[in-house]
């Protein structure tokens, strides 16, 4: 993570139960120009080098895109 991420305030949008439907959205987000990040939810209990992608992951969005992020997956799911 570089410092300008570090000093951005992130916020959880959504928790996954595994790696490959975070990347999904992920991958749709960052398509609309949001800027996100995974991170392993069970992290203090070994994270991905114990459950690899079946580890449940977070996925961080920065706050002010928090709303925008929030309506695209809204308007994604209504399709």
């Amino acid at each position: 993570m570089s410092k300008k991420e570090k000093d951005t305030k992130w916020i959880v949008l959504d928790i996954f139960e595994n790696g490959v439907k975070a990347e999904i959205v992920k991958g749709f987000l960052e398509e609309n120009g949001i800027t996100t990040i995974l991170r392993d939810s069970t992290s203090p209990y070994g994270g991905d080098g114990i459950f690899g992608q079946s580890a449940p992951k977070e996925l961080l969005v920065i706050k002010e895109d928090e709303d925008e992020a929030r309506k695209l997956l809204k308007e994604k799911n209504e399709k």
